[in-house]
């Protein structure tokens, strides 16, 4: 993660700049002074208190878990990141036949429909004017026509008319009209219909498995993670912004870089750095998913209080102290900031190029006229300031360097454990397909 290039403000100006990523929404810049009604507390899920329990232990031993762990260094071959065999091979065993992620409830309303394409195949994503969702191949049953544009935000329909011939289908993908019916054979359902593709809503996320035919259950995908989730309420969060881009990086780069904190003292030194302590984090693997808590200094305040100090009670309490993150396997990153979430969703354009697309996530009652220039501000800090300045620059620069032969492998010590987790669920995915430079411990 990363912020603006401040080195020419005094440190005074940096923090003031950086107010709306550090602190609550009542505390922060440009933000409105009315009341708002405070959600309904939930306790902490079980792994979550667990990890900020693990957080208090280490500051009081005055030891931090990786120090006495056993886990030896991940040595990750180069070629990982850069051969298209082994991007082939991602796309076969990751990105068609797993549940991905392709939005927030909130970005469709009813009789609303949305095109996507972050994932290399040409979904259209419905809901109907029973709520219902549904996805479908965006193409046209009759000459394959492309039938819905891509816009930034869905649009209303009370159907999907193809641009070419005038096919008309249903939000539910049936084949409404169609010009001159007589000129054509009879036709089964199946042959007219939309190409559909399953797809499910769950925790307030849009999920699809871009391959038709095949079955998803999210919840069993999930495995324990899936009984963390309701705790940070994303189902209570609604669209505000989504930027999409292209970067000359592979994208398990970045994925890389959300699953350590080792790298905040030093790449993220003039920006968010001062917020947060130095490498104290707890994570927890749930099957292939991670899940974490980087501690912000008042966090390690809290956990080196002489009282005992009681565990928050609540996703804002919880905020204040650390940090949470998650890896939904294989391209999703979730970070809890104190007054939004960043979903990040990636996908491997080419070995050497990501696609990248960030949204931005706000709680409902405050996506209102008075809040826009606070979440305007404080998206442009976090995207532009910290994701794109630092994080997708440093990805873009260790790419760049893999051309000079200076390095066959990646290390990742016992600090950065989270890579080594990830690198081996993504070459126990692949196997035996691609056959990937294997990941190595020393």
């Amino acid at each position: 993660m990363q912020g603006p290039g401040c080195k020419s403000h005094s440190s005074d100006a940096r923090t003031e700049l950086l107010r709306p990523l550090a602190l609550l929404p009542a505390q922060a810049e440009n933000a409105p002074t009315t009341t708002v009604t405070p959600a309904p507390s939930m306790p902490l899920s079980s792994r979550t208190a667990s990890e900020l329990e693990r957080i208090r232990a280490q500051v009081r031993a005055g030891r931090l878990e990786w120090q006495d762990s056993a886990e030896p260094a991940a040595h990750i071959p180069v070629e990982n990141y850069t051969s298209a065999r082994v991007r082939d091979a991602e796309i076969a065993r990751l990105f068609r036949p797993l549940p991905l992620i392709v939005g927030h409830a909130s970005e469709l309303a009813a009789g609303q429909v949305l095109a996507h394409d972050d994932y290399g195949v040409p979904l259209l994503l419905t809901r109907d004017a029973d709520g219902r969702f549904r996805a479908f191949l965006n193409v046209c049953r009759h000459r394959g026509m492309r039938l819905v544009a891509a816009t930034a935000r869905a649009e209303p329909r009370a159907s999907v008319v193809c641009p070419y011939h005038g096919w008309t289908y249903r939000l539910d993908g049936a084949l409404r009209h169609r010009l001159h019916a007589e000129a054509f054979d009879d036709c089964s359902a199946a042959d007219t219909s939309l190409v559909a593709l399953p797809c499910e809503e769950r925790h307030g996320l849009l999920w699809v498995v871009p391959t038709p035919g095949a079955t998803i259950d999210v919840a069993a995908w999930l495995e324990a993670l899936d009984g963390e989730l309701p705790f940070y309420g994303v189902d209570k969060l609604t669209h505000f912004r989504t930027v999409r881009a292209e970067y000359p990086a592979n994208w398990k780069l970045i994925v890389d870089a959300f699953l350590e904190a080792y790298h905040i003292r030093v790449l993220h030194k003039e920006t968010i750095y001062p917020f947060f302590a130095d490498g104290l984090t707890a994570g927890d693997r749930f099957g292939p998913h991670i899940q974490s808590l980087v501690a912000r200094r008042a966090g390690q305040e809290w956990a080196g209080s002489s009282e005992a100090a009681s565990p928050p009670t609540d996703l804002a309490g919880l905020c204040e102290l650390a940090t949470p993150s998650q890896v939904i396997f294989p391209n999703t990153i979730t970070i809890f900031h104190p007054d939004y979430l960043s979903l990040v969703t990636l996908y491997p354009v080419a070995a050497g190029r990501l696609g990248w697309t960030h949204r931005m996530l706000i709680p409902a009652d405050r996506a209102t006229p008075d809040w826009t220039p606070h979440w305007e501000k404080t998206f442009r800090l976090i995207e532009e300031g910290v994701f794109q300045k630092e994080d997708i620059a440093c990805a873009v620069g260790i790419q760049q360097g893999f051309a000079s032969g200076a390095n066959t492998h990646l290390t990742a010590g016992r600090a950065e454990q989270g890579i080594g987790w990830f690198h081996g669920d993504v070459a126990r995915a692949l196997a035996p397909a691609a056959a990937p430079a294997r990941l190595s411990r020393a």
